[in-house]
């Protein structure tokens, strides 16, 4: 027997190797994964009991309440097709090979696809090697896999049968090599397209792995999020005739992306959306306060880069020819089109698939649809905001039914009035089971008399600040808003009528002030706060010399210093007029950043006792209870004060805390239906020197609806009408809708009933908000009808 029998016998072994593996792996791994596949499906359609187990009800249920059902039922048939698919493509040359065999050694073949079958093979042969190692994590949805655990063993059989497929594929390398140095020059167009591929593949990579996703997304979106780095290196290729600069700038630019989005949610505990580009500056104002650990999948992807660059600057091309005129003028306009293609696709979706990328969740929706369609979707949202079917003239007619909180018969009084909004104040009790040694709100908790004090429903958690901001001073929601804008930097840019402006209309002006102990850049604050009509803005651009160093936290201005300061300004006004005083305090010690750890003494430290806890949570719990303290001594000086004042506090969001602490505290979360919206809770107390009415609901987590009876779009009329000062109609509409609807924000509506609704038309009460919507359209949008005299 010669050698060359020798060794095709050999590889007729190993070939046939593979494929018992390959066919054991069916049987044992993949047969259940189809059946169990296909009942899910079922479980879905139906909504009804079926065979399958209880997990997969309740990952069905899960997002089958919130309306979805559509979608995942389309995302688990694209799954469950897409996996026959590539595994039945990936067999396929293999099984070829089996009954062909010689066509693979033989170096004469008389049919093309003997020529093509060595590159068909490796193709083939390294889907199935991505498909089988990635089947519970890529080219899936969570309500469609998590169902279905492996044993140990079996994942073992899978990583052989993985392996052994791409061993089958590259059998007869030293042929392959061979081939491989003559294709550049005998398929130079197709040796480009293959490369291009290949870098943008590792593009997305480098993105996807310090994101979310790690590759996760939907298959038919794996495409998409493929072809942005495709069309880029494209680009690159038509204006310099080098693809390798394109691969540079693909992988370069792929990285970067991936890690500012990993270091923004540490950071901020969201990824970077088309909204946060206007607020770059704020950003970089506060970075240096931060300390950025990298993880596993930093170095991973640091490592695909350097692979990545090495096999660009290794590889080799044909050199191009001397440029001229006629191919001047096919890359110029192909680059045309290209834009104008890409332009086109942008404006109708097509380019992302029409992902709905303005979700309230969008950390988790960027797991499925991959970094950059969501984005992109993000951007074509809320660049313009338009409201189908609005009137002025029905905006208008949603006052006419208002019955008559207050009347000109009332007599007003004219209290000074303080609204403080809290850098991060809030009581992670909502969501975790947490003792601590001792209490981290004891003043707040010990106020009663002349005190309402509760929770307040967010937008948002995490931040911007900025957007709390919005919802208080204009008294609307970002509900109706698309998710991931910021309004301060996107749509402010012309004078609205704010709670400002209802201040200063009184019968009796108000003078009004915004301070913020931090610098003026931030948000574009000074231009928002001109537009809303503030008498006089305050900001500390030098807080670091101008405070003693007693007064600094974590880099930061304390709260006590903060009411200080405000205190200070309330005297040297009062001391040369009489007019009711109002304050907008914005506070910024409690910022986000607790690896810079605040150690207070002894006797003031908090830190949880049961389990043990990173010592930035630890940080963080001390800073509220500093809060705490410092909202203490501006209580007490105003207790003093013969003026009649109402003070308001509520945090602006809950924190981003770090990695390590988030790995903890997951492990100790409360177990409720409603626990995946409580980290939209912060504490208010709205406390004043005069009598109001006593309500208290802070800390009672176990009656229904509690948490849900005040958003921030509300807070301000509901604060006025506790001062007794002249309201507008806007503040009495919406005091109206507040007792139908009491919580409404960008994750959902709850009415009286304490019920849970995902959106304004989900509700029983859609036709009220679509009225409410179309009167907050003309407060914020329409600057040529706008109802000035309802809102001021």
């Amino acid at each position: 027997m010669n050698k060359e029998m020798i060794r095709a016998n050999k590889n007729k072994i190993c070939i046939i190797l593979a494929i018992l593996i390959i066919v054991a792996y069916l049987f044992l791994d993949g047969w259940g994964m189809y059946v169990n596949s296909y009942r899910l499906l079922k479980s879905a359609e139906t909504r009804q009991d079926t065979t399958t187990s209880d997990t997969f009800d309740s990952y069905v249920e899960q997002f089958v309440q919130e309306d979805q059902n559509a979608y995942v039922i389309r995302d688990m048939k694209e799954q469950y097709f897409a996996r026959i698919m590539y595994l039945s493509v990936a067999l396929f040359p293999i099984i070829y090979i089996a009954l062909r065999y010689h066509i693979s050694f033989k170096k004469k073949g008389s049919s093309e696809l003997a020529k093509w079958m060595p590159y068909l093979r490796v193709i083939f042969g390294v889907f199935a090697f991505y498909y089988i190692m990635t089947i519970n994590t890529a080219f899936t949805h969570e309500a469609f896999t998590n169902y279905y655990s492996f044993g140990a063993w079996l994942f073992f059989l899978r990583i052989i049968g993985a392996f052994a497929i791409v061993g089958a594929s590259i059998i007869d390398w030293p042929s392959l090599i061979k081939d491989a140095k003559k294709f550049p020059d005998s398929h130079p167009w197709i040796y480009k397209g293959i490369f291009i591929f290949v870098i943008s593949l590792l593009s997305c990579m480098l993105v996807e792995f310090q994101i979310g996703s790690k590759m996760n997304m939907t298959s038919s979106l794996l495409f998409f999020n493929i072809l942005y780095w495709i069309i880029l290196q494209v680009f690159v290729d038509l204006l310099t005739r080098n693809v390798k600069i394109g691969a540079f700038v693909s992988l370069g630019l792929a990285y970067l992306l991936g890690l500012v989005n990993d270091v923004v949610y540490q950071f901020r505990g969201n990824y970077i959306m088309y909204g946060d580009l206007t607020v770059v500056r704020t950003a970089l104002e506060v970075a240096g306060n931060y300390i950025y650990k990298p993880g596993v999948w930093f170095w991973t992807s640091l490592v695909l880069l350097i692979l990545a660059v090495v096999l660009t600057v290794i590889i080799k091309f044909p050199k191009h020819k001397k440029l001229c005129i006629k191919e001047a003028a096919v890359r110029v306009g192909l680059t045309v089109v290209l834009v104008v293609c890409v332009i086109i696709t942008f404006r109708n979706g097509m380019l992302y698939k029409n992902v709905f990328g303005v979700g309230w969740d969008y950390n988790t929706n960027v797991k499925y649809t991959g970094y950059i369609p969501y984005f992109l979707s993000n951007m074509n949202s809320i660049k313009t905001v338009n409201l189908a079917g609005y009137d002025p003239d029905l905006a208008d007619e949603a006052f006419d039914n208002l019955s008559s909180v207050n009347s000109e018969e009332d007599t007003y009084t004219y209290p000074n009035i303080i609204i403080i909004q809290n850098e991060a104040f809030a009581d992670l009790s909502v969501l975790y089971d947490i003792e601590t040694n001792q209490d981290y709100m004891p003043f707040i908790h010990s106020l009663t008399e002349n005190t309402q004090k509760g929770y307040l429903n967010m937008s948002i958690t995490g931040g911007p600040t900025a957007n709390t901001e919005f919802e208080i001073l204009l008294r609307s929601t970002l509900s109706f808003l698309p998710y991931g804008a910021v309004p301060y930097t996107q749509y402010v840019d012309t004078d609205l009528p704010s709670i400002v402006q209802v201040l200063r209309n009184q019968q009796v002006p108000y003078y009004t002030v915004a301070y913020h102990p931090y610098y003026a850049s931030g948000y574009r604050r000074t231009e928002v706060y001109n537009h809303f009509g503030f008498d006089e803005i305050v900001f500390e651009d030098n807080f670091r010399e101008d405070f003693p160093a007693s007064d600094i936290i974590r880099d930061y201005l304390s709260d006590s210093a903060d009411y200080r300061r405000v205190i200070e300004m309330y005297e040297s006004f009062r001391s040369g007029s009489d007019a009711p005083w109002f304050c907008f305090n914005v506070t910024i010690q409690n910022h986000g950043g607790y690896t810079q750890i605040y150690n207070p003494a002894d006797e003031d430290r908090v830190f949880v006792t049961n389990f043990d806890a990173p010592d930035s949570l630890n940080s963080y719990l001390s800073l509220i209870r500093l809060s705490d303290e410092a909202f203490c001594e501006l209580i007490e000086y105003f207790e003093q004060c013969d003026e009649p004042t109402i003070i308001a506090m509520y945090g602006d969001h809950q924190p981003t805390l770090e990695d390590d602490a988030n790995e903890i505290l997951a492990g100790h979360e409360l177990e409720s239906d409603g626990n995946r919206y409580n980290s939209f809770y912060v504490p208010y107390v709205i406390w004043a020197n005069f009598d109001i009415e006593e309500v208290d609901t802070l800390g009672d987590l176990d009656h229904d609806g509690i948490m849900n009876s005040l958003s921030t779009n509300y807070f301000a009329s509901v604060v006025f009408d506790l001062a007794g000062i002249e309201l507008t109609d806007y503040d009495r509409y919406l005091l109206d809708m507040h007792e139908r609807v009491p919580a409404i924000t960008a994750i959902g509506v709850w009415d009286s009933d304490g019920n849970y609704y995902p959106s304004a038309e989900s509700s029983p009460y859609s036709d009220d908000l679509s009225a409410l919507e179309m009167v907050q359209y003309n407060l914020i949008f329409d600057d040529d009808n706008r109802l000035t005299d309802r809102f001021e």
